[in-house]
């Protein structure tokens, strides 16, 4: 079973960085976790798709393969990215990391938008890859139709914004 590594890369380059990567390294398989968000522009409400972390990729491979991934990556020194070293050495990220993020990117690699509802001060989900994970979320902006949670990885936990719509909100929970 693979395990997954951090690997930085620079923002908004997670797509190009994950190409190089494929075809320069194809022992590993480069993951670039995705999600939908709802962006307001010129008053409209679109939906996009952005990076699930950005400047960061996951890659996924055993310990053989992912020492010579670095050992390309500085040989080469493209610049695209290097993976992330935890006290001194290339550690993967936890297993329960691991299945969190799995869990909300699904067999499409994209978060999609959860359906929320407000009950007495308290998120709840309703539907979507939130549902169950009621602990991670810190906030919820029904103007963005966004819901920030928070996600661990190598123990330094992310704040991220996650597409959410509120659903039924006059009807008593």
């Amino acid at each position: 079973m693979d395990e997954w590594y951090v690997f930085r890369t620079i923002s908004g380059k997670e797509e190009t960085t994950s190409l190089i990567c494929k075809k320069m390294f194809s022992q590993c398989k480069i993951i670039n976790p995705k999600r939908k968000v709802y962006w307001r522009k010129s008053g409209n409400t679109i939906t996009t798709i952005r990076p699930l972390f950005e400047g960061y990729l996951f890659a996924a491979t055993d310990r053989k393969n992912i020492e010579e991934f670095d050992y390309l990556l500085r040989k080469h020194r493209m610049g695209i990215g290097w993976l992330v070293y935890s006290a001194g050495s290339l550690l993967p990220i936890f297993p329960e990391e691991k299945q969190l993020i799995q869990k909300l990117i699904g067999n499409e690699g994209i978060v999609e938008i959860s359906e929320v509802k407000k009950v007495q001060n308290q998120i709840q989900i309703v539907n979507g890859p939130l549902l169950g994970l009621e602990g991670i979320v810190t906030n919820y902006s029904r103007r963005n139709r966004r819901v920030t949670v928070e996600v661990p990885i190598l123990q330094e936990k992310k704040q991220i914004e996650l597409g959410g719509i509120l659903v039924n909100p006059n009807r008593p929970g």
